[in-house]
């Protein structure tokens, strides 16, 4: 990929200007997101995953194969076909998720695609076809309260049009209420019909549906569900971060 004058610049400012770690603030060095502090609180996905959502099967009792099916995924099959994740959703990760979304910390948002750049052209290139990437739609009265739409943002710092068209033409027609502290069903009851496909029908079976963060999957589901409906065939879902399944409380022995 060639370098443009911005990276030119780039490259000439970091010893005076260090990247900032996305974590902490602290700096970091070359393409990392997170500093030698925050690094091991930030694992990536590892695996075995569940073969369709990428939730890690060890909390689950049939972990052994990594071709396996969730619970989850068993009892109801989601719209789309497989999730690519770089980071699991968890501590050093989600400090800085939320740290964009509710304090508007665009720099922590850069930091992440800093080190997530590679990745996300290696895991679009790999997937099959050429359909686009559409980003995971918000209402436009949270656009509104918060002034920018982080998986649209989350694609530009990562340069999407380079490898894929990215389209806009699922909406958000209803205004939800937010999904943090909701249960699995009742995320999915929260999401259910409230994405719309506008414009002409799909000229290619595949696509690709991208999103900062996948938690239960409901969104996704929901959002695979309307472009399923408009016409896609096989739908991919790429996220920066996959939550893992919530942990059980460790009983106290009496």
């Amino acid at each position: 990929m060639s370098s443009t004058p911005f990276d030119l610049i780039g490259r000439q400012l970091t010893p005076f200007f260090p990247p900032a770690c996305a974590g902490c603030d602290g700096t970091t060095t070359g393409q990392r997101a997170f500093c030698s502090i925050c690094r091991p609180l930030a694992p990536e996905l590892r695996s075995p995953n569940c073969r369709r959502c990428a939730l890690p099967m060890e909390a689950f009792a049939n972990h052994r194969q990594s071709t396996s099916l969730c619970s989850r995924c068993h009892t109801k099959t989601p719209a789309f076909d497989t999730v690519t994740a770089l980071w699991e959703y968890d501590d050093a990760v989600a400090d800085a998720i939320r740290r964009i979304k509710y304090g508007r910390d665009l720099p922590a948002l850069r930091a992440l695609c800093r080190r997530a750049h590679h990745w996300f052209h290696d895991t679009v290139d790999a997937l099959p076809g050429d359909g686009p990437i559409v980003p995971v739609p918000s209402h436009r009265n949270s656009l509104r309260k918060r002034g920018f739409h982080v998986p649209s943002l989350t694609l530009r710092y990562l340069r999407a049009a380079e490898c894929r068209r990215v389209s806009h033409r699922l909406t958000k027609t209803v205004d939800t209420p937010r999904q943090a502290g909701l249960s699995f069903d009742e995320r999915y009851d929260n999401t259910r019909g409230v994405f719309a496909y506008r414009g002409p029908a799909p000229t290619t079976q595949s696509a690709i549906v991208f999103d900062d963060v996948l938690t239960t999957g409901a969104t996704a589901d929901a959002a695979a569900g309307a472009l399923r409906e408009a016409g896609y065939q096989a739908i991919a879902v790429v996220a920066l971060a996959r939550a893992p399944a919530p942990r059980k409380p460790h009983r106290r022995r009496s």
